[in-house]
């Protein structure tokens, strides 16, 4: 493989994997390479006398949730984890639903969540890392669960993570190499990424994007093109719309989207192109593929498991961050089964869920390696894919 890609010789597997990384070494589970984050139930590992932790149960978790509803999304799907957690162990699940998208509003919900007595709040994204860095040291005895960020200030200049924080970073790179390896292995070899802003979290979808498709197109003897453009916006709008359309009545035949509502601009893209050719689209962060018959598929964060897993990690350790995870940030990604593509409705027509198991079973055990950038500026040696870059 080029340089982005790197064969190693692998080692005989000798015992069963670790469901939450280093963090219960001593404790294995059988590792089931993930599809279906929604039906996700935690199961506690156990040592080698066949016993798992008990659990204390009583106390209070809450979900500090940036959005308005909780129907559908990234925040519903931390919710749902934190509930079956909840149910399972015995402790009591509540949310504080922030009044908008300001960091204000994330902070008052933040209050809210530590003032009502939990023990662990969680909370997701750039708003709510924003209202953690002011108000982390303010509630003694209460400890955070940050997802997809890091506490910062308004600058962006100082970042701080306290004792009684620890923060999840989701390795985007490694869910858009599993899309774009299924885009090129159904056949799709005009491609197209839009993202909201060229920011680390959207860069890294987009290069693990363009990592897979070489990958797929290496092994295919295809030849790929792939536009990149980063939007500067989350809105769908017409001028978002007509963007990506452009784009599908000149050839390109996929649509990659990462941010907010921009799905629903390629979508609308999608049914209007006046080019002849069937045009798709793939969606990111968590599964999208009923919103319309047009999405092939989505390369999804496993929020519910990663919460599941997270939360027991934390209450085996006396309800409090161990000195590994304590004012420290973790990456996870194909280790702890925690990217994916959603899989409850299957609609790739060359990639089998077997062959997608397959090639799952490969990177996690890094007999194939997916690297991480953080901007466009040094991209990834990719012969088999032309990019060309719209920003």
């Amino acid at each position: 493989m080029k340089k982005f890609i790197a064969l190693v010789l692998t080692l005989a597997l000798a015992v069963s994997l670790c469901a939450c990384s280093s963090k219960a070494s001593s404790q294995t589970v059988t590792f089931t390479v993930p599809m279906d984050d929604s039906t996700y139930t935690f199961t506690a590992p156990v040592d080698e006398n066949g016993e798992s932790a008990t659990l204390p149960g009583g106390a209070t978790i809450a979900l500090a949730a940036e959005q308005a509803s909780l129907d559908d999304g990234a925040d519903t799907l931390l919710w749902k984890g934190i509930q079956t957690f909840a149910g399972t162990y015995g402790y009591t699940a509540e949310n504080h639903t922030a009044a908008d998208t300001s960091v204000e509003a994330a902070e008052a919900a933040l209050r809210e969540a530590a003032e009502s007595g939990a023990a662990l709040v969680v909370c997701r994204g750039e708003a709510m890392a924003q209202a953690l860095f002011n108000i982390q040291n303010n509630y003694p005895g209460v400890h955070y669960l940050l997802f997809d960020g890091e506490p910062h200030n308004s600058s962006y200049t100082n970042y701080t993570t306290e004792s009684n924080v620890h923060c999840v970073l989701f390795q985007e790179e490694q869910a858009g190499f599993l899309a774009g390896y299924a885009a090129v292995t159904d056949g799709y070899t005009q491609l197209g990424f839009i993202g909201a802003e060229e920011i680390p979290g959207v860069v890294r979808y987009v290069t693990g994007f363009l990592q897979g498709a070489e990958y797929a197109a290496e092994q295919q003897g295809l030849t790929v093109d792939l536009r990149t453009w980063f939007a500067g916006t989350y809105s769908a709008s017409d001028d978002t719309t007509n963007r990506m359309l452009d784009w599908c009545n000149n050839g390109t035949t996929l649509l990659f989207v990462n941010g907010g509502n921009l799905i629903a601009s390629a979508i609308d893209a999608a049914k209007e192109t006046t080019s002849g050719n069937e045009v798709r689209v793939m969606a990111s962060d968590y599964d999208q593929n009923d919103s319309s018959d047009l999405i092939l598929g989505s390369a999804i964060k496993c929020y519910n498991s990663a919460v599941q897993q997270e939360l027991y990690a934390f209450f085996s350790g006396n309800a409090a961050w161990d000195q590994t995870a304590a004012g420290q940030s973790e990456k996870v990604g194909y280790t702890t089964g925690a990217v994916a593509l959603a899989g409850p409705h299957w609609r790739f027509a060359e990639l089998s869920q077997h062959d997608y198991e397959r090639l799952y079973t490969q990177l996690r055990n890094s007999d194939l390696k997916v690297d991480a950038y953080a901007d466009m500026n040094t991209l990834p040696d990719t012969p088999n894919v032309t990019v060309e870059k719209q920003n």
